[in-house]
């Protein structure tokens, strides 16, 4: 795992364009997506698909703190080669907690609007990878972050079940 660490963050610091790119998904795309989400959901007069989503994404970052509570991991920013492009969380860096909170948002969604889930997965392996690029984040982290993600959107989902909402 560390070789494609390494694959992806020797990207960084080579394009402006590039490095923009990848600190806008890692930073700012999170934000467009909720928001994208609020309003798609007001629009189609559905709000609680909104909170829905968020609870799922919340109970993957709880889920998080969990797993933290048994094994950390440092960031990939403590190697003196790796090229950091925006700042350092404090935190563990396993399970990747953006990659957690919108795969749960996500896989919650498949559910409800597969079209829109798969657009929402999409964005948040954009999200994650960017964060790999920035140099916050192993690619383990993100794909243990999709792990919660699924475990989150189903637990979210079948509770719905079980509760009939």
């Amino acid at each position: 795992m560390f070789s494609v660490f390494k694959n992806i963050n020797r990207l960084a610091g080579k394009s402006k364009l590039l490095d923009g790119f990848a600190i806008f998904c890692a930073r700012f795309l999170p934000y467009l997506m909720v928001v994208f989400l609020f309003f798609y959901s007001a629009y189609r007069s559905n709000l609680y698909l909104f909170f829905y989503a968020i609870i799922s994404g919340v109970l993957a970052r709880l889920l998080n703190e969990f797993v933290r509570l048994f094994y950390t991991r440092e960031r990939p920013a403590r190697l003196e080669q790796t090229k950091v492009l925006i700042p350092l969380p404090k935190n563990s860096s396993f399970p990747s907690g953006h990659s957690s909170f919108f795969f749960g948002l996500a896989f919650l969604l498949v559910f409800y609007n597969t079209y829109l889930a798969v657009i929402f997965i999409v964005l948040s392996f954009f999200i994650g990878i960017a964060r790999v690029f920035c140099g916050v984040h192993w690619f383990r982290d993100i794909l243990a972050g999709v792990l919660v993600g699924f475990i989150s959107g189903s637990i979210i989902y079948y509770l719905l079940i079980i509760i009939k909402i």
